[in-house]
């Protein structure tokens, strides 16, 4: 499944948490995503989503300060798109989506870059990038929310380069 998609299939899952800040890390097939700033509440959502509590690794673990961790698996990825198929053809779901249409804009990136490895660090004003190429290249891209909502809001944009923002010449 691509990066954008799979991304899309998380942030939907964080928005239902009522997750604003965390990182997110792909780890081969897996997603990892570290979070301090979860209630009870969020936390039970998540877990439910993903059915089990998934064991992480405690090198992993180590390497982080957070005390929440959450693994999504190709399998859970899979399974949650299904489920907000269906949900989406019942329904519009209102509400804000922020989080799931920048994580799906820049997963749409790391696709067309063809990436390796990458982290994202979404807090509540900016937004940080590092990603390793296939070629071993290592690059970095901050964004404030507003220009990861002005992703959002103009896809054309989005796809017509592999830049982000593209630098103009003057």
């Amino acid at each position: 499944m691509p990066v954008a998609k799979s991304l899309r299939v998380i942030g939907q899952s964080l928005e239902s948490a009522g997750i604003a800040v965390f990182e997110v890390e792909k780890h081969g097939p897996q997603y990892l995503i570290w979070t301090d700033l979860v209630t009870e509440a969020g936390e039970k959502i998540l877990r439910n989503l993903l059915r089990r509590n998934k064991a992480i690794s405690k090198t992993t673990l180590s390497t982080r300060k957070s005390s929440r961790v959450f693994c999504f698996s190709p399998a859970d990825i899979l399974r949650l798109e299904a489920q907000a198929q269906i949900k989406r053809r019942r329904q519009f779901v209102s509400g804000s989506k922020m989080l799931s249409h920048g994580l799906r804009a820049l997963g749409d990136h790391l696709d067309k870059i063809k990436v390796s490895a990458f982290r994202i660090e979404w807090t509540v004003g900016s937004v940080y990038l590092y990603y390793q190429r296939l070629n071993g290249q290592h690059d970095s891209i901050i964004f404030t929310a507003n220009e990861v909502q002005n992703l959002c809001l103009h896809p054309r944009l989005r796809r017509s380069t592999p830049q982000l923002f593209p630098k103009l010449d003057r």
